[in-house]
């Protein structure tokens, strides 16, 4: 995907109210299309206290000084175009009168989305506080159609329980899902890593529901398991993935009519969750036979014989093969190093005969992607033939 910043056809241009207020009602970004591909107008109206803006995300990227938008004479207005080759998703922030340096924790709270945009996913960081406030975020959508935005919501009821852990001596919510309560046939089971961003900002219930209701998969229990410590935990773990094993699933197997069979049991995570959905099932395919992997963060793992050598491809390369079916992708916007892990992962798997499947989306390392590609993960691992 080539993606290059030219020069916005507003910089020039001089904006009166009608203007203003026609870009306004049509929305923004704005998207044009020309002979070699198609531009990305983002506009960002500012007042007297605006000072700086930057435009960030998935694309146009994460570096401040591509992002910052440039300010049209005369006016509070901020633009900053971009042309793409292929068709494009992603969410992306703006950042107003950015001081943060190299703070990004600081940065990402004071993020605003885009006004002007009415393509937008509302969700919480901590569903169920109400003393919380939503979280808002823009995305721009290019000759890519977002099927699961489409996808209606039931409110279905996700309960939140405290567990407390003794192989890890902690405590960490879990989110649960159980929509069939009698059933003749033990349920399928989905264990999600950084369960609270699967309630809300990927609706995986409803996702359930759909793709149960259309015949595509048996009943499915949903258990989101959220993290104290991601880098730790969720880096291929041995401790944490014993726990999951050993305390965590007979746990659930005990409250829950789920399946026993390893088939019908998968492990789902993105980003570094992907990693450990994948590192689990790897050395626990006894009890978990399926992986959803989304943007696996394969890079980050590597083995102590060779530091330049993935974890995820030496493993493969060194062990029997398992009996582990796995859905995973990476976005064409991705660092170049988590492409690379992914597919030099996938390609170790294929060459080794195991049943996997590798998508790459138009974005990047993007819950609005994560979201969009999770319909495929669950419907490929838990097909009905």
């Amino acid at each position: 995907m080539k993606i290059k910043e030219v020069q916005s056809p507003y910089i020039y241009e001089i904006f009166n109210e009608m203007k203003c207020n026609h870009i306004k009602s049509c929305g923004t970004p704005i998207i044009e299309s020309v002979a070699d591909g198609v531009c990305i107008h983002f506009i960002y109206f500012g007042d007297s206290q605006t000072k700086t803006v930057h435009v960030l995300g998935s694309f146009p990227g994460w570096e401040l000084q591509k992002g910052e938008m440039t300010k049209i004479e005369g006016n509070q207005i901020w633009v900053k175009s971009f042309k793409t080759d292929r068709p494009l998703a992603s969410s992306y922030y703006f950042s107003v009168n950015d001081d943060y340096g190299d703070n990004w924790g600081e940065r990402f709270k004071h993020f605003i989305s885009d006004p002007q945009n009415p393509n937008k996913m509302l969700f919480s960081e901590s569903p169920g506080d109400n003393k919380k406030e939503n979280t808002e975020l823009s995305y721009v959508s290019v000759n890519e159609p977002l099927l699961s935005m489409d996808i209606s919501s039931k409110n279905p009821k996700i309960s939140k329980e405290n567990f407390k852990s003794k192989v890890l001596n902690n405590e960490r919510n879990l989110w649960i899902y159980d929509p069939i309560k009698n059933t003749d046939t033990p349920k399928n089971l989905l264990i999600v890593f950084d369960g609270f961003q699967y309630t809300e900002a990927i609706p995986v219930a409803n996702m359930i529901d759909h793709l149960y209701e259309e015949g595509k998969i048996p009943p499915t229990v949903m258990i989101g398991v959220d993290s104290l410590d991601r880098f730790n935990e969720f880096n291929g773990n041995e401790q944490f993935a014993n726990f999951i094993a050993v305390e965590l699933l007979p746990w659930i197997r005990n409250n829950f009519a789920v399946s026993h069979n390893p088939n019908n049991i998968a492990l789902c995570g993105a980003s570094l969750g992907g990693l450990t959905a994948f590192y689990t099932a790897l050395n626990h395919s006894n009890l978990f036979g399926n992986v959803i992997s989304q943007s696996g963060s394969f890079n980050h793992k590597k083995t102590k014989v060779d530091d330049e050598q993935y974890w995820s491809v030496h493993y493969l390369e060194t062990q029997p093969k398992l009996p582990v079916r796995i859905y995973m992708n990476s976005g064409r916007l991705e660092m170049d190093e988590l492409q690379k892990a992914n597919s030099l992962t996938h390609q170790t798997l294929n060459n080794n005969g195991y049943d996997v499947k590798y998508e790459l989306f138009n974005g990047g390392h993007d819950l609005l992607w994560w979201r969009e590609s999770f319909l495929d993960g669950l419907e490929y691992i838990f097909c009905i033939d």
